[in-house]
């Protein structure tokens, strides 16, 4: 029987399917569920900061008949950060009781002391680990790409600071020197990158002449990016890597690790069939795959196909492409 297990985050995982933050992940009902499947971890669904200050807006209104303007002051200043959502932690000690496989919280914030205040909410709840999503709409014309990235790092190093729990940071495709900028993470105290985050397609109403939000599931055609990044990533930094998006069967998980992921987030399969057999699938696909090959664990080809010279014209590389391009002709 081939063995699956893989580590992440320094967490012993019994193999290398993760359930990625999304609605499938959102309640412990949900995540008893995933654990059924076979899913060796979940990434609770995503908690926003401006979540975490709507949901304590009622307290402040609460607050205006007090009739100390002092009190009020004091109250008023980080109710937020001191109060939280307290749904989202519940729910984080409810999986960690009931599920049996590691919780990893995810929070999406923009200001550093609203990472650091909830990160240590999500901690003292019993998360086994901690995913940031790093992302900002670059529509400031002064802001240039570096002072971002610097402001980034900063908010990583400020969060491994302050909490024990093992950190990893869900990634966009949209950095221009990509490695670099992983191992600033790495160097920020980062255990972990995920490759990459996918967001809501924004589409525009013709009629109405309006926005709206478009589905915009991933599908086994867009996991080669994934792939060349991985196994770009994999030589020059020693923390983990997952790929999110485009794993779908357990073909696609096998090449996510033999690219030099430690894990594949999972999210579109479920949603697309609506239930959680995706989970069995896929894992049944990985080991049928590796008993054909004959591997007997995950160590035996994680990373065999990592990029080990960028400057060889070979691999994953830019060179690649061209060769393959000039052959079309």
């Amino acid at each position: 029987m081939a063995d699956l297990k893989t580590k992440y985050l320094g967490l012993a995982l019994e193999n290398p399917l993760v359930a990625a933050s999304s609605p499938i992940t959102s309640s412990p009902g949900k995540v008893e569920k995933l654990a059924e499947a076979g899913v060796a971890a979940v990434v609770v669904k995503s908690i926003f900061e401006e979540q975490i200050v709507a949901d304590v807006s009622g307290m402040y209104a609460s607050l205006k008949g007090d009739s100390s303007a002092v009190a009020l002051e004091y109250l008023q200043a980080d109710l937020p950060g001191r109060l939280g959502p307290e749904k989202y932690l519940n729910n984080i000690s409810e999986m960690k009781k009931s599920a049996g496989i590691p919780i990893i919280a995810s929070v999406n914030c923009l200001s550093s002391a609203k990472w650091i205040d909830y990160a240590r909410k999500i901690e003292d709840a019993g998360a086994d680990a901690l995913e940031l999503n790093l992302y900002q709409m670059p529509v400031d014309p002064l802001i240039t790409s570096n002072q971002i990235e610097q402001s980034q790092a900063a908010m990583v190093k400020d969060v491994t600071d302050a909490v024990k729990l093992p950190v990893t940071v869900k990634l966009s495709r949209q950095y221009t020197a990509l490695i670099r900028f992983v191992r600033e993470l790495e160097s920020a105290g980062a255990r972990g990158v995920v490759l990459f985050n996918r967001f809501l397609h924004v589409d525009i109403n013709l009629d109405a002449e309006s926005v709206f939000y478009a589905p915009n599931y991933s599908t086994s055609g867009i996991l080669p990016d994934q792939l060349r990044w991985a196994a770009l990533t994999r030589g020059f930094v020693d923390c983990d890597i997952a790929i999110s998006g485009g794993i779908h069967s357990g073909v696609d998980m096998a090449k996510a690790l033999m690219a030099g992921a430690d894990v594949g987030y999972v999210c579109s399969a479920f949603m697309i069939n609506k239930d959680f057999d995706a989970g069995r699938i896929i894992l049944g696909e990985l080991t049928a795959w590796m008993n054909i090959k004959g591997y007997g664990s995950l160590r035996e080809f994680q990373g065999k196909l990592k990029e080990t010279d960028l400057r060889d014209g070979q691999g994953f590389e830019r060179a690649q492409y061209v060769k393959a391009a000039t052959e079309l002709e």
